[in-house]
């Protein structure tokens, strides 16, 4: 069950990413990220069929072998998370969520932005 349960995580975040592709404003890396922790522990197939992606593999190899985020996915998550802050603000325009979704957003970036963007040289 709990293999099931984690593939159809891995095909979910496949497809969200997918769409994150062709529509602005949905990541793609962070979901393929989730497929492929889903995939690592229910599908060895379909994870090393990720990790071979021709054009994700290589983000996908340096995330899980160093925990590699790219520099350009930094600054677009970044941009993305003060748009969305700005039109939830704008939206909503409740100062507590809104400074509640910083707080959420600063916490994330703060620890993305501490991950390394390339490969170590050694490696």
């Amino acid at each position: 069950m709990k293999k099931i349960l984690l593939s159809s995580l891995g095909w979910v975040c496949v497809g969200v990413g997918f769409i994150g592709i062709f529509v602005p404003g949905i990541p793609t890396t962070i979901f393929l990220i989730i497929a492929l922790w889903a995939f690592s522990n229910s599908s060895k197939y379909l994870h090393d069929r990720l990790l071979n992606h021709r054009k994700f593999g290589p983000i996908l190899r340096a995330w899980n072998s160093h925990k590699v985020v790219p520099r350009k996915a930094k600054v677009t998550m970044v941009i993305l998370q003060t748009t969305a802050v700005i039109l939830f603000h704008r939206s909503f325009q409740d100062p507590y969520l809104t400074i509640g979704l910083i707080l959420v957003l600063l916490v994330v970036a703060g620890y993305v932005l501490t991950l390394p963007s390339k490969v170590p040289d050694n490696a």
